[in-house]
């Protein structure tokens, strides 16, 4: 098959998994026989591109905070441009289909391109697709940053209709609480590990010091202060025998402060970003892997790399990965509290948990079930049936384009005349 993958990022240019992901599809497609292009921005940074990676959308970097204009009225059209419409993206798009003539499209993340109107288009053009969600895109391209416009979502159930993968039922009850509904067929796939399977690991935490490790942005969005104050509460219950070694940016410069105010230096140390190579490899000198993120965390592929290397992840109750994962089988839950991560923290200390046999059944359902080449025979067949279906009536690049230049235009006007009345 001739497989087009769009997205707006695409490795070694970044921002998370959702990009990664797209990487390992890619890869694992092309490994399988199939002919892939990608069709992603121009890098923020000069990077080396293969010639199947082509790197020609606009950008709009909404999660840059110099990448939007400061102005109202500028905020409001970059803002269109990254979720509505971009024309010189839609003229990038059609290019492109016209040249490769795919048979089906593979749809990764698309805000910051105008990624309505990308949808738009393949819909227009009677492309066949499959749009892996790793977030609540859909809903987030009818939105701006206050709030979903009821219309949009209605528009888009009516019009984006073809085949989507949800990495959990989350992902799809978050997406579809504004209105909107995904349709006509709609899968739940998890996210992946890659690589080959590694020894199993042989060392486990019999007692002494217990050592705890966290990945990911330092941050209370993804739950670092409650994991800082449950170390506080470890210590305050009589546990000394204890690291907390946290790994990533610091994104929140007050956590610094929070440490030290809770007297935690020699317990809670901020380790910096490591290379994806050397995270991997560092899971296996931990006990336990905390993620205390938030309850809407889509997925969360970072316990998964843990627990397939040993090493037993606390998870958040509610969030994504815990779907997928059993509590006491393959990982431990609680609350999202610093008083439950505490409490998770001493039954292993004090030996109510025996961590082993988690590590075990969870590192073998990891490289069992989760491993990209489990998974990608799925996303392979869906792409096949995508193809298969039946042709509809096809518009023109040309006109696709006209529409998108008529949307942009017409965007911008309705904006100005919103802000200035």
């Amino acid at each position: 098959m001739k497989i087009l993958a769009i997205s707006n990022l695409y490795p070694p240019d970044f921002v998370g998994g959702y990009e990664l992901g797209c990487a390992h599809v890619v890869d694992a497609l092309i490994g399988r026989g199939h002919d892939v292009r990608v069709l992603t921005a121009a890098p923020r940074l000069p990077v080396e591109s293969p010639p199947h990676v082509l790197r020609r959308f606009k950008l709009t970097d909404e999660w840059n905070p110099n990448g939007m204009s400061k102005h109202p009225l500028g905020y409001r059209l970059d803002e269109a441009e990254s979720r509505l419409v971009n024309a010189y993206n839609i003229h990038a798009l059609t290019t492109v289909l016209d040249e490769f003539q795919p048979d089906a499209v593979f749809v990764c993340a698309v805000t910051g391109l105008g990624g309505f109107g990308l949808m738009a288009c393949l819909q227009f053009l009677d492309v066949p697709w499959v749009w892996q969600l790793g977030d609540c895109i859909p809903r987030i391209l009818c939105s701006t940053e206050r709030r979903t416009f009821p219309m949009l979502a209605e528009e888009f159930t009516r019009r984006i209709r073809g085949t989507y993968i949800v990495v959990s039922d989350r992902v799809r009850q978050e997406t579809e609480e504004c209105g909107l509904t995904l349709g006509d067929r709609v899968e739940t796939i998890p996210y992946w590990i890659t690589g080959p399977k590694e020894a199993e690991r042989v060392d486990f935490y019999r007692g002494g010091h217990l050592r705890i490790m966290a990945a990911g942005q330092v941050a209370q969005f993804k739950g670092s202060d409650i994991l800082i104050e449950a170390a506080a509460r470890l210590r305050d219950a009589g546990h000394h025998d204890f690291s907390v070694h946290m790994y990533g940016n610091l994104y929140d410069q007050w956590l610094l402060e929070l440490i030290r105010r809770l007297d935690l230096s020699d317990h809670v140390i901020l380790k910096g970003v490591l290379p994806q190579k050397l995270l991997l490899e560092t899971y296996k000198d931990y006990d336990l892997f905390a993620f205390p993120t938030l309850e809407r965390e889509p997925f969360g592929l970072v316990p998964l790399e843990a627990v397939a290397r040993g090493c037993v992840p606390i998870i958040s109750r509610q969030c994504g990965i815990a779907e997928w994962l059993v509590h006491g089988l393959h990982c431990l839950k609680a609350d999202r509290t610093p008083e439950a991560f505490a409490r998770a923290f001493a039954d292993v200390i004090e030996q109510r948990i025996d961590p082993e046999p988690i590590a075990r059944r969870g590192a073998a359902a990891a490289w069992r079930d989760f491993h990209i080449d489990a998974i990608i025979p799925r996303i392979e067949q869906l792409l096949v049936d995508a193809a298969g279906r039946e042709k509809g009536i096809a518009g023109s690049s040309h006109d696709a384009y006209r529409l998108a230049r008529m949307a942009e235009q017409l965007t911008a006007s309705l904006l100005q005349e919103a802000l200035t009345s």
